[in-house]
């Protein structure tokens, strides 16, 4: 074997064996933050309130926030490291706040003791209404602190381990980032510059778009469900399949379902007048069900997304398995 093959044979082998590397939590914090996104004083609350949770209950809430993984399958990197972190802390269990920017990919991950006492559609429901909309801000330490507390609680609920922790003692982040004002001042320069156009060419619509569930939940929706269908309306949900893994509410609309003691055509076809304006607010209406029907289906999958959905995403109306 020549010189040049086996200098490139090395060269090959360093080159694989840092693409493969997972990145080591930090010496003396809980959180890797490739871009020093997070505001000091907040780092230092996360592990703090780490530090507790794991000497309490065995397991590790931690954090990595990278900028680029490349081609990497996020969920499938995101869940080797946090078997790293846990093998490495000797704990029972590990949470793993996981983010990658220019991915747009922000997914938690559990492993050991963490993935039985906390199940998959509180991990989802918890991404979606803390992690997305303070990051869609630039509020990073803000959405770190809000889901790690969540998660806290529910350890500490399901554990029976007491730990306590005082909201508003949990540092808020201050101000707006300068990349927030500079965002700013880009829209308004496109404002000035385009006047109607930017809005005919939908430069405005990721910012009419409803983001999370609590944010459908704070809206005119709920409402406009029951106004419409009135006595008929049983319930209206999120489907579950807005709600597990891999779904991104920037490409992806949220699904609307609905459980109708009548879903004649006639009666369906009261909600059409919103379908633009639901377009609009990045929804769409799904499957129209009754009771009799819910009662017939078969399908183990079907049932589980409408499981999830009546226990972590209701809108209006009763538990659809309550019915």
């Amino acid at each position: 074997m020549t010189t040049r093959i086996k200098t490139t044979l090395a060269l090959a082998l360093v080159l694989c064996g840092i693409a493969q590397a997972l990145p080591s939590r930090p010496e003396k914090s809980h959180v890797y933050d490739e871009n020093r996104l997070v505001p000091l004083q907040q780092l230092e609350f996360f592990d703090r309130l780490s530090e507790e949770v794991a000497g309490e209950t065995g397991i590790g809430i931690d954090a990595v926030l990278l900028d680029d993984i490349g081609e990497r399958n996020a969920a499938q990197y995101a869940s080797e490291i946090a078997e790293k972190w846990q093998a490495d802390a000797g704990l029972d269990g590990e949470v793993l706040i996981f983010v990658a920017q220019k991915q747009r990919r922000k997914i938690v991950v559990t492993k050991g003791t963490a993935s039985e006492i906390i199940s998959e559609a509180e991990i989802r429901k918890a991404e979606q209404e803390l992690l997305v909309p303070n990051f869609r801000r630039e509020r990073y330490g803000d959405g770190l602190l809000s889901i790690a507390a969540r998660i806290t609680f529910t350890i500490s609920d399901k554990k029976g381990k007491p730990i306590e922790i005082d909201e508003n003692a949990i540092p808020a982040e201050e101000g707006m980032p300068v990349r927030g004002w500079i965002f700013i001042v880009v829209i308004f320069g496109l404002l000035i510059a385009f006047g109607g156009k930017a809005r005919r060419f939908g430069f405005f619509d990721n910012m009419k778009k409803l983001l999370c569930v609590s944010e459908i939940e704070m809206s005119e929706w709920p409402r406009i469900f029951q106004n419409v269908f009135g006595e008929n309306l049983i319930s209206a949900f999120i489907s579950g399949k807005s709600l597990i893994e891999g779904f991104d509410a920037l490409e992806t609309p949220w699904t609307i379902n609905f459980i109708l003691k009548d879903n004649s055509p006639e009666v369906v076809a009261k909600l059409q007048a919103y379908e633009k304006r639901a377009r609009r607010d990045n929804l769409q209406f799904g499957h129209f069900y009754t009771p009799a029907e819910i009662a017939q289906i078969r399908d183990p999958q079907e049932l589980e997304y409408l499981q999830i959905a009546s226990r972590n995403a209701p809108l209006c109306g009763i538990n659809p398995l309550e019915i």
